[in-house]
């Protein structure tokens, strides 16, 4: 960054979701729905958690929410937060910021992100046209230490007289410009399975599959980073074929039916799971499969996602034992 901003603008993160808008554009309210700081998962999550801070205020008062925002699991878990900036450039201070609460009433000057973006400028032209929004930009995730990709979203805040912005953000780790392979990794997943893990896992794969085509199928099938003792990435083709898999018991290139088969005696009694996968784009299954560091069948949850390589529709797939 040319100016690495150390703790976040008023937008710093914290998590709601887009489902806290209605299809017609209304503000959903928190009552119905609400989410943690520990459970923010996607940038839905993130505007209903920014809604529900927003009403936290104007039920407790100042003092409350800011002791709240600081303290309580509800609002701070991890690169998860609430902030509340004063945008206004030359005037622009944090007034909340959990991360570092000794920058709270310090001038936040200039800060000049990855992209170029004078953040204080943009979450201002935003908040003063608009009264809410998103803003994309890169900044330092106090979870890594790290410039990181980062989505926030705001809503302006009259704070105890004072026009401010509140709002929180997220880091995801399936985007393009993350994917990092020291964070997104098979032995990550083995270590701490969960659906998310797995979908950032096969996200990361899928985009390794899409710049590289099907040159990436062997570094997929075998490189140490797709390939653990029980997690391992496998690509199928439109008719239920393996076009490679890290799976030690199967061939790493071409091959019969993948352990996704629709064979009325296979794992889905006959379902075209396949079908379901290209058509959906991306979608969990579950079903019992051989663990390859075991021998012995399991329960398995997988994640399947469909690229297009080289102009056809390869289904992308990964999972994890639960047993």
């Amino acid at each position: 960054m040319k100016a690495t901003p150390l703790p976040l603008l008023v937008f710093l993160s914290m998590g709601v979701v887009e489902r806290a808008f209605a299809d017609d554009g209304a503000i959903v309210p928190c009552v119905d729905r609400s989410v943690s700081a520990a459970a923010v998962s996607d940038r839905e999550d993130v505007q209903a958690f920014v809604q529900c801070a927003y009403e936290y205020v104007q039920e407790m008062g100042f003092d409350e929410a800011r002791r709240a925002f600081h303290e309580d699991a509800r609002w701070r878990s991890g690169p998860t937060y609430v902030f509340v900036d004063v945008t206004t450039p030359g005037e622009s201070r944090a007034i909340l910021f959990p991360p570092d609460a000794s920058r709270e009433g310090t001038p936040w000057g200039v800060l000049v992100d990855d992209f170029g973006t004078d953040l204080i400028v943009e979450f201002d032209r935003v908040a003063t046209a608009f009264g809410q929004g998103w803003v994309y930009y890169s900044f330092t995730n106090p979870a890594t230490g790290r410039a990181e990709p980062k989505a926030s979203y705001f809503r302006a805040i009259d704070w105890d007289g004072t026009p401010a912005v509140i709002g929180a953000g997220i880091y995801s780790r399936d985007l393009p410009g993350t994917c990092a392979p020291g964070e997104v990794h098979a032995m990550g997943l083995e270590s701490h399975p969960s659906p998310r893990r797995l979908a950032e896992f096969v996200r990361c794969a899928a985009m390794e599959l899409e710049s590289k085509g099907y040159f990436a199928g062997r570094s997929l099938a075998s490189d140490a980073r797709w390939r653990g003792p029980s997690t391992y990435v496998l690509g199928i083709d439109a008719y239920g074929n393996t076009v490679f898999t890290g799976d030690p018991g199967g061939p790493w290139f071409g091959g019969p039916v993948s352990e996704l088969n629709t064979n009325a005696d296979g794992p889905f009694l006959g379902r075209d799971v396949i079908g379901v996968g290209d058509a959906f784009g991306e979608t969990y299954l579950y079903y019992t499969a051989r663990n390859p560091a075991t021998g012995t069948l399991q329960r398995k949850t997988t994640f399947v996602k469909r690229v297009v390589v080289n102009g056809l529709p390869i289904l992308l797939a990964s999972g994890y034992y639960a047993d």
